[in-house]
C-alpha cells in the first residue's frame, strides 16, 4: 500500500504521545534512590527525572491516568509536529488514545537527561498492531518504535512537551510503501 505525504501528516497525535511515553521510569527511580542515600534531598533535576519515569511507567505502561494531575501541569502544552494542544484534559485524551491504539504497549526509557527546568527522554516502545493505522488494516505484527521527547517543567510538573517519533518506521513495519524508500521486509 502506498501513502502520500498529505495522509502521513494526519497520523494520530495519540500515536505520538504513545511513542514518547515509557522510557523514563527506571532511570528516574535509580536517580532518586542515589540522591536519597544518607537522607539527602533530591535536586530539581532528580525530581524531574522521577516525574518523567513515573509518567512512562505508571501512567503509560500501567494505565494510572489518575496520577496525571500529580505529574502534569493543568495548562500543559503538548507540541507534536505542527500541532499544539493545551490543557491536562486534552493531554489525558492523548494518553488514553495511545493506550487504546496499542493495548499491549510497553515503553522502555533508554535515556533521561535533565538540566534546570528542562528534561529529555529517549524511549523504545514495543506493541502489537491490533487496530488500523491510517486506514491500513491491523497486521497482528509486533512493532518497535523509537522516540525522543523534550520536557519543560514548572516546579515538579511537566508543563511543556515536544515529541519526535519514528512514524515512517511504524508505517513501513505495517507494510506501507513510502515513495522513494526501498520496500521493507514484511516477515516479522
Amino acid at each position: 500500500m502506498k501513502i502520500d505525504a498529505f495522509r502521513l501528516k494526519f497520523l494520530p497525535i495519540a500515536f505520538s504521545v504513545a511513542i514518547g511515553a515509557m522510557a523514563l521510569n527506571c532511570a528516574a527511580q535509580q536517580a532518586a534512590a542515589r540522591s536519597m542515600q544518607g537522607g539527602g534531598q533530591m535536586s530539581n533535576v532528580d525530581v524531574h527525572a522521577v516525574t518523567i519515569h513515573r509518567f512512562y511507567e505508571e501512567c503509560l505502561n500501567q494505565g494510572r491516568t489518575d496520577l496525571l494531575p500529580e505529574l502534569v501541569a493543568a495548562n500543559v502544552v503538548n507540541h507534536t509536529g505542527s500541532n499544539e494542544q493545551r490543557g491536562l484534559a486534552v493531554f489525558e485524551q492523548g494518553v488514553q488514545q495511545v493506550r487504546a491504539m496499542y493495548p499491549d504497549r510497553h515503553f522502555t526509557v533508554d535515556d533521561v537527561l535533565t538540566n534546570g527546568d528542562k528534561g529529555a527522554a529517549r524511549w523504545t516502545m514495543v506493541a502489537t498492531n491490533t487496530v488500523p493505522i491510517l486506514g491500513v488494516a491491523p497486521t497482528g505484527r509486533q512493532l518497535t518504535n523509537h522516540g525522543v521527547v523534550f520536557y519543560r517543567f514548572e516546579g515538579a510538573k511537566i508543563a511543556e512537551v515536544w515529541i519526535q517519533v519514528d512514524q515512517l518506521g511504524v508505517l513501513r513495519q505495517i507494510g506501507v510503501q513510502i515513495p522513494g524508500l526501498p520496500a521493507q521486509a514484511t516477515g516479522r
